[in-house]
């Protein structure tokens, strides 16, 4: 009877360039699974695309998988052809590929997918900025692995089969040297094939993460790219000067032109007002209710936006929380791939909103109950002018750390409360919370509360409202309360439940308010278009404080009636500029052309007059604002610029 043979019990040999291009096609396929997981669990970042465009995306992304694969195996290329030229090729050598394979492109395929999970608080695949943060990711991968184990499963069986099909066919790959010309011909032809695929293509460029931004949709360019293609080909904060205008005096008077005049408000004497800066971490307005989100999960936050005055229309400059710092007490948006507090420019010259109001007698101090060191936040803020730091090192208990980043809001927002109590009046504090962040962990207390809730997100949204209510409860019994201005906004937004908001711009809309309880600010909802960076401007405007040429020129006052509401952001490879109801966005090096158009319906519909603001001035100010980015910190120049 005839008895069927199992296919690897058949006689058969391959050659080892096959056998090599059998562990490279190994590799990409692994590369377009990890693609495929990352679409899955960012599904709704992709939500308005077509699918004819999503299919698109998953074969261009091949593209960037070859030149990565180029890229990394390049040495295991240069060894294989090595081997045969000299007749050394053995079973020794063939495992020694296996282990080259395993020691580089399985973490690659595992940074991969790891980053799938980080993208949805990011909006971006992470670059070479990662490596500032390997502290606070290493600590988050418990979580990864716990909240993703079905898809690190998957990969662990995909490898075993890997593996099991690598000791096969190395059995097949016979020693033997290949024909002298043949081997000329072979090594020129893997040699430019190899180039070509690292580039990218014939092109006269190599491809960059920008160029997945291209066509036809650049919503999919986190799609298309790999999180190791970025790791390796993005920059480290290094900018290239770019110009655009001949003189400074040309750049200050577009930048300048129109400061307004000051909005109806008592003007106070200098040192006889404090402020309180309140960061609510992923406090996105998609949690507002109507007319804004489809729900209020922060009602007592959208109370005080009733009563103070308020910006649907505000921007986040970065998506994440390290570069909200810089934005909000420097007035400096996020433009690089790198914050600038880890980039090769953090030793500049830079006034924070703290040395500015220093000069003038008040005390200064910052809380965050995250573990000290986190993000660097301790460093940047006394970098920033604020002498005092309370992190979870100062908090007096350590049964309320909530088992991951620091200390719960509610706990350490009433500790916050009794320490701004003890500092020298008048004093400007900063707040930063976070408890409505990944792994969304409550109290036990809590853990049967706030269970209206879509989205885990939801229910910690709610506890950290709840926090922020009692500690304006708290806050009211203090003698301070009624000469404060407490300015509350968020670091960036988070899990874009609401595909309204699951858009480029919707996913930097976050409220802005200013809330004085004594009214001493007129009040109302404002459309115009607001951003972190305003909040210097703002501060030093009600305090009545003189910048004496160091505020940014980024930065521009919210208490002003008619002046320059505008706002700079970089998403998807490109430069954004809002104002009015109107953007422009641009690429410096002209990959992307410049694009003109009017707000998604998401924002709160500006209700000025727009027939003074035409786009061709909007691209001016954009590029103005862009030189002064770059030369500025290039040049260690940025205040030669400033008001």
């Amino acid at each position: 009877m005839y008895k069927t043979r199992f296919f690897f019990e058949r006689h058969f040999e391959i050659s080892p360039f096959l056998f090599f291009g059998f562990c490279l096609l190994g590799t990409l396929l692994g590369f377009s699974a990890t693609r495929l997981v990352f679409f899955e669990l960012n599904s709704d970042y992709f939500v308005h695309a077509a699918t004819e465009h999503i299919w698109w995306a998953f074969v261009h992304g091949v593209r960037f998988d070859l030149s990565l694969s180029a890229l990394i195996n390049a040495p295991l290329l240069i060894f294989l052809l090595l081997t045969i030229w000299f007749n050394k090729l053995t079973q020794v050598n063939l495992k020694c590929i296996f282990l080259y394979f395993i020691v580089v492109d399985i973490p690659a395929l595992i940074i991969n997918v790891v980053d799938s999970a980080y993208f949805p608080y990011t909006g971006r695949r992470s670059g070479p900025e990662v490596f500032a943060m390997a502290g606070d990711l290493a600590s988050q991968f418990p979580e990864i692995l716990f909240v993703y184990w079905q898809y690190i499963a998957i990969s662990f069986v995909v490898f075993v089969i890997f593996t099991w099909l690598f000791l096969k066919l190395k059995e097949r790959v016979p020693c033997y040297q290949v024909n002298f010309y043949m081997m000329i011909f072979l090594s020129v032809f893997i040699f430019i094939s190899a180039v070509a695929a690292a580039r990218g293509g014939a092109q006269s460029k190599p491809i960059r993460s920008l160029t997945a931004y291209s066509s036809p949709s650049p919503d999919l360019g986190p799609l298309v790219l790999n999180t190791p293609f970025s790791l390796l080909k993005e920059d480290l904060g290094n900018l290239k000067k770019v110009k655009y205008f001949n003189s400074k005096d040309e750049i200050i008077g577009i930048l300048t032109e129109g400061e307004g005049v000051p909005r109806s408000h008592i003007t106070p004497e200098v040192g006889s007002k404090n402020v309180v800066i309140v960061i609510l971490e992923s406090f996105g307005l998609e949690y507002f209710g109507p007319p804004y989100g489809k729900k209020s999960y922060a009602p007592f936050l959208q109370s005080l936006a009733e009563k103070g005055r308020f910006f649907p229309n505000g921007i986040a400059n970065g998506r994440r929380s390290i570069e909200a710092i810089p934005s909000i007490m420097l007035g400096l948006p996020s433009l690089m791939t790198e914050n600038i507090m880890k980039s090769p420019y953090q030793t500049n010259t830079l006034h924070g909103l703290g040395e500015l109001v220093k000069e003038h007698g008040y005390s200064t101090a910052f809380f965050h109950g995250a573990k000290n060191g986190s993000m660097y936040f301790d460093d940047t803020t006394y970098r920033f002018g604020f002498d005092h730091y309370f992190g979870r090192n100062e908090y007096p208990d350590s049964s309320d750390f909530d088992g991951q980043w620091g200390i719960f809001d509610e706990p350490f927002l009433q500790f916050t409360v009794s320490e701004i109590d003890k500092l020298p009046k008048p004093f400007v504090a900063g707040i930063f919370t976070i408890s409505s962040h990944t792994p969304y962990t409550l109290p036990a207390k809590y853990q049967d509360k706030f269970l209206e809730a879509d989205i885990p997100m939801h229910r910690v949204i709610q506890y950290s409202d709840m926090a922020l209510e009692q500690f304006f409860e708290t806050a009211k019994t203090k003698d301070w309360y009624n000469d404060t201005l407490f300015v509350l906004l968020a670091d960036h937004t988070s899990d874009n439940f609401d595909r309204d908001f699951s858009t480029p711009l919707g996913r930097h809309q976050i409220p802005i308010i200013l809330y004085q309880p004594q009214n001493e600010i007129e009040g109302g909802v404002s459309t115009a278009i607001a951003q972190q960076a305003n909040i210097p401007a703002t501060v030093v405007d009600y305090l009545h404080i003189p910048s004496a040429n160091k505020l940014s020129v980024f930065s521009h006052s919210l208490l002003r009636n008619n002046g320059i509401m505008d706002a700079v952001i970089k998403e998807e490879e490109a430069f954004w500029i809002l104002s009015e109801n109107k953007f422009v966005k641009l690429s410096l090096d002209k990959t992307l052309e410049p694009e003109h158009g009017i707000l998604p319906s998401t924002f709160a519909k500006y209700d000025g007059d727009t027939d003074d603001l035409s786009f061709e001035d909007l691209e001016e100010r954009l590029k103005a604002y862009l030189q002064v980015y770059n030369i500025g910190l290039i040049d260690n120049s940025l205040y030669l610029y400033s008001k």
